[in-house]
């Protein structure tokens, strides 16, 4: 674990060309990024009583009262998770992307998800975290994340296409999350 920007990019650039180089389809290589945010960043932050839920199938994990699958939620130890978490359980939402979202659709179903989520739920935190992206999504994402965009990060910029290493990093946004991730804890612990 590690919480040093240039040792957490360097460690994912590493993993992401073995897993090219093996074949990984974009389906695997996205789960392995998030395993590795969630093991090298978001396990130092959950606070005491909770803990990190997702669905061990790959498959995302909902809040009930909502149909988005998130790739985490941070809950209460005891939070059972049937059918989604019970929101009253529920700390945090995250979506992790390696490379952000290109698909509209997608798009406008998160979009729908998280005004829902904080419009009755404004108690939770939604995160989502991207490790590279180009310019012309992140203005399109943020345009439709609109006021939720707090909780946005994006940790490089890609450049015209989805090129690694990225075209360059941005160590204020990895800063702008350590601190909210603390702030989270601290909140709770």
């Amino acid at each position: 674990m590690t919480l040093d920007f240039a040792e957490f990019c360097n460690r994912w650039i590493n993993l992401y060309l073995e897993l090219r180089e093996k074949g990984a389809s974009k389906r695997e290589i996205g789960a392995r990024f998030e395993e590795h945010f969630r093991e090298n960043v978001l396990l130092q932050f959950v606070p005491k009583g909770y803990r990190i839920a997702r669905n061990p199938k790959r498959r995302g994990i909902k809040i009930s009262g909502n149909d988005y699958e998130f790739d985490f939620l941070v809950v209460k130890r005891d939070a059972v998770e049937f059918d989604g978490v019970v929101p009253s359980d529920v700390l945090a939402a995250f979506e992790v992307r390696s490379h952000g979202f290109y698909d509209d659709a997608k798009k406008k179903r998160m979009e729908y998800a998280l005004k829902d989520i904080e419009k009755k739920f404004p108690h939770i935190k939604l995160f989502y975290v991207t490790f590279r992206e180009n310019a012309s999504h992140e203005e399109n994402l943020k345009e439709i994340f609109g006021n939720l965009v707090r909780y946005y990060y994006r940790l490089s910029d890609s450049g015209d296409g989805v090129q690694i290493p990225p075209k360059r990093y941005l160590p204020n946004e990895w800063k702008r999350l350590i601190e909210d991730l603390s702030k989270l804890r601290i909140s709770h612990d």
